[in-house]
């Protein structure tokens, strides 16, 4: 009878450790993090405006078409970003939570259990963000964003499932987040979501 309940305890304990180690991945992170693009262009696009305004009053000055025509283009331009660009770091686009994705321009979150690589990479204008998704993953759609340098997610096929997110770098509760920030936020929540479905499936089984 002792024999019997030793393994039987044993077994209990081992599982019991195993809980605690998946509780302990999960809880690394928030419940839920949201996040916002920076306020980059609010610099960027008045000061972007003013040098072309320059360069268009210097061709005028000069009497240089092309510079004229130049200038004017790049005030236009730059003048339309600063406008699209008015409300960066108050609207959350992106959220993650222990088990999802979920981004504006998306029809569907992104379960984080498919996600089998992530890469992280400052473009110099806008910061991108792709996830590798594993073979046969479901892909949600993805509709165009009408701004420039927008938040603007992709769910791509091709050359293998993956989701693409360019946004003007990104914040999160007021905080500008490093690449390495990123990376490695997304990566806890990967971590936290394998370990949830771990963990769903251990005390599914009692």
């Amino acid at each position: 009878m002792t024999s019997t309940l030793q393994p039987d305890a044993s077994r209990a304990a081992q599982r019991e450790q195993v809980i605690a180690q998946l509780q302990q991945v999960i809880q690394r992170v928030p419940e839920q993090s949201e996040f916002t693009n920076t306020r980059r262009y609010q610099v960027l696009g008045p000061l972007f405006t003013l040098i072309s305004l320059a360069m268009l009053a210097w061709g005028i000055h000069q009497g240089k078409t092309g510079m004229l025509l130049c200038g004017l283009f790049l005030t236009a331009l730059f003048a339309l970003v600063t406008w699209q660009h008015r409300h960066d770091g108050q609207h959350a686009f992106m959220r993650l939570t222990r088990r999802q994705l979920f981004v504006d321009s998306l029809s569907a979150p992104v379960n984080l259990t498919d996600v089998v690589d992530i890469h992280v990479k400052d473009e110099g204008l806008v910061t991108l963000q792709q996830l590798t998704l594993r073979p046969g993953s479901s892909l949600p759609t993805h509709r165009p964003v009408r701004q420039l340098f927008g938040n603007q997610a992709m769910a791509l096929k091709s050359p293998e499932p993956h989701i693409r997110i360019h946004s003007a770098g990104l914040m999160s509760g007021g905080r500008k987040l490093a690449i390495d920030d990123i990376a490695a936020l997304l990566d806890a929540y990967c971590q936290a979501a394998n370990a949830q479905q771990q963990l769903d499936e251990l005390q599914g089984r009692g």
